[in-house]
């Protein structure tokens, strides 16, 4: 599996951040063990414990608890680099946020959460879903990465229109009126999962800095980040990082996938035969991995986490679970819930 990582240019919007609200930057950064060397090229990859250590002792040092909120309120273009102006140069909101599914590891990669966007009833919900538990949570980096969306959005199409709701999964860390204030909306602590609502209208509104040629060209820049960051990974880690993406779009199969890394249907299976696996059973482990969380972690319906998987019927769903547990998905999540 993939570490998880941050752009040091976002580590160093953190720390500016800090610096504005009187903390020693020299002194947090020695504390987590990073330096102004290591994050001088934007594009470097910093553990996300580092980034969770910072923000922690940031919040600490400030005496601001909701200093997550501050950081994501003063995000700009640079802050999250190339995706930044991949974003501001899209033509409207809603071609910028697809944008933020294609290359938005460039500033947050975990395998714990993806991105997802929603769309139903005239809204919009766009969430960063938790999918395992392999890196902890940590509310001030959710906090960061929520109030961020909002902020940058706003900033893309000149608005301060509020939400219709924010959602956040971790009990409120600051004073809840100041979130409130931010979102325009009230903020619902220890839900389900974290997302931002907004009215689906928002989506045709055009960005101030819309520029075709421009945003051809930072498209360029993002996927040569993406190659020049990655090249290390497994095929199957990377098939993994693919999969926790394509899954519930239902576009998952061999050659779909193949073509997203780049490598022809048969190079893939090879590949992956060198390193010990399969493409069923990568996509199997995954499939079960990811069904565990959701019978675990969540309220989610069986038919929903069926569809989220990729099966097209919850009964196909609960045989492979059967299959793989020797219980079904139901009777998995009653024995959970009376331990």
């Amino acid at each position: 599996m993939r570490p998880a990582t941050s752009s040091a240019a976002f580590v160093n919007h953190v720390l500016d951040v800090a610096e504005q609200y009187g903390c020693d930057g020299d002194w947090l950064l020695h504390q987590t063990g990073l330096s102004r060397e290591q994050l001088s090229d934007s594009i470097v990859r910093i553990p996300m414990r580092q980034l969770r250590a910072l923000l922690e002792l940031a919040a600490l040092s400030s005496n601001l608890p909701h200093f997550g909120l501050l950081v994501g309120a003063a995000v700009r273009p640079g802050t999250y680099g190339v995706l930044g102006y991949v974003l501001m140069t899209s033509a409207t909101l809603g071609e910028s946020l697809n944008m933020i599914l294609r290359f938005g590891k460039i500033v947050y990669d975990s395998p714990s959460s993806q991105t997802r966007i929603v769309i139903g009833d005239g809204r919009v919900s766009l969430e960063d879903q938790r999918i395992s538990e392999l890196e902890p949570y940590c509310a001030l980096h959710q906090e960061a990465l929520m109030v961020g969306w909002a902020a940058f959005g706003r900033w893309l199409i000149a608005s301060h229109q509020p939400m219709l709701e924010v959602r956040m999964m971790h009990p409120a860390v600051g004073e809840p009126a100041l979130y409130e204030h931010f979102f325009g909306c009230p903020v619902q602590f220890e839900a389900g999962c974290n997302a931002l609502v907004f009215a689906e209208s928002t989506l045709s509104t055009r960005i101030q800095g819309a520029d075709p040629r421009m945003h051809r060209s930072m498209l360029l820049e993002a996927d040569w980040q993406l190659c020049l960051s990655y090249p290390a990974f497994s095929v199957t880690d990377r098939l993994r990082a693919l999969l926790t993406e394509q899954l519930p779009t239902g576009d998952f199969s061999l050659k779909s996938l193949a073509r997203q890394l780049a490598i022809s249907p048969r190079t893939l299976q090879r590949k992956l035969a060198a390193e010990g696996e399969n493409f069923n059973q990568v996509l199997e482990t995954m499939r079960m991995e990811l069904a565990d969380h959701y019978l675990r972690r969540t309220e989610t319906s069986i038919m929903n986490i069926a569809l989220m998987l990729g099966y097209s019927q919850a009964s196909s769903f609960s045989h492979s679970f059967r299959q793989a547990r020797g219980i079904s998905p139901v009777d998995y999540r009653k024995l959970l819930r009376a331990r």
